[in-house]
């Protein structure tokens, strides 16, 4: 009779484990600052993407309205162009690497040694920007590549000034 209890608060153990372990991943106990409300896991890491705290009742786009949306979609730049600059924890440093280029352009070592950061987020820096035309390659000679801002880049440098202010 006592292995029977013993088995049964065993199983019973396990079984409590097991449902708080499925319930913490699925939750994030992390609170907003100041507040009682909970972030889920997903919200928690889309903002901690952006850097900036929101309430999850918001939308994943609140400052993509109004003027900030015509000003930047008149300029011929889309919301990823905006996110990448303005919203995200590497705009400011990405901001800083066009203005770099805006004056001359170089490659990775010397925008790494202008910027003070490493060379290696330099490079992913460079390559997202690549990716959305705001940076281009002008010359290449063995294994030294030179980029240069784009007129895109420049459109998109002076809107995220702006957007400082």
């Amino acid at each position: 009779m006592s292995t029977n209890i013993a088995r049964a608060a065993s199983v019973t153990i396990v079984l409590f484990t097991a449902l708080t372990l499925t319930h913490a991943a699925f939750v994030d106990y992390r609170s907003t600052t100041g507040g009682d409300k909970l972030l889920g896991q997903m919200s928690y890491l889309q903002n901690r993407k952006f850097g900036v705290e929101t309430s999850s009742l918001s939308f994943e786009r609140d400052s993509w309205r109004g003027q900030v949306r015509q000003r930047w979609t008149e300029c011929g730049l889309c919301c990823g162009v905006y996110e990448l600059l303005v919203r995200m924890k590497g705009g400011p440093t990405r901001a800083r690497l066009l203005a770099l280029l805006a004056a001359v352009p170089k490659n990775k070592l010397q925008l790494a040694n202008e910027s003070g950061i490493d060379w290696k987020a330099v490079d992913r820096h460079v390559e997202r920007m690549l990716e959305f035309g705001l940076v281009q390659v002008v010359a290449t000679a063995g294994t030294c590549t030179i980029y240069a801002i784009t007129e895109k880049g420049a459109r998109a440098l002076a809107l995220a000034e702006s957007c400082k202010d």
